[in-house]
C-alpha cells in the first residue's frame, strides 16, 4: 500500500492511500523534531502496526496550521473513502 501526503487547494492536509488501512485511524501524531507523521489506530490490537510518513520541509508549515488530517483511501472501482482524524503536534515549536 502506498501512502502520499498532500495539501488540498483549500490548505487542508490529506493522506491518500491506494489501499485500506488495517483499521480506523483515531488520530495522527506529528513529531516536530523528526518531521514525521505517525498514524495511530483506534483498535489497540493494531499498536504494532503504527504507520509513519515523513514530512517534506516544504509541507511543515501547512502541517502546523491544521487541526486535523483528511484520511482518504482510493480503491480502483470504488468511490473514495474518507474521514478526518485529529492532528496532535508533539514537541517544541521552535
Amino acid at each position: 500500500m502506498n501512502v502520499e501526503l498532500g495539501i488540498l487547494n483549500d490548505g487542508r492536509v490529506a493522506m491518500v492511500s491506494d489501499g485500506l488501512f488495517p483499521g480506523v485511524i483515531s488520530h495522527v501524531e506529528y513529531y516536530r523534531d523528526q518531521a514525521l507523521l505517525q498514524l495511530v489506530f483506534d483498535d489497540e490490537t493494531l499498536e504494532d502496526q503504527l504507520m509513519e510518513c515523513e514530512v517534506p520541509s516544504h509541507l511543515t508549515g501547512s502541517i502546523e496550521k491544521n487541526p486535523n488530517v483528511i484520511i482518504l483511501s482510493v480503491l480502483k472501482g470504488f468511490d473514495p473513502l474518507g474521514y478526518k482524524a485529529p492532528l496532535i503536534k508533539v514537541g517544541e515549536l521552535y
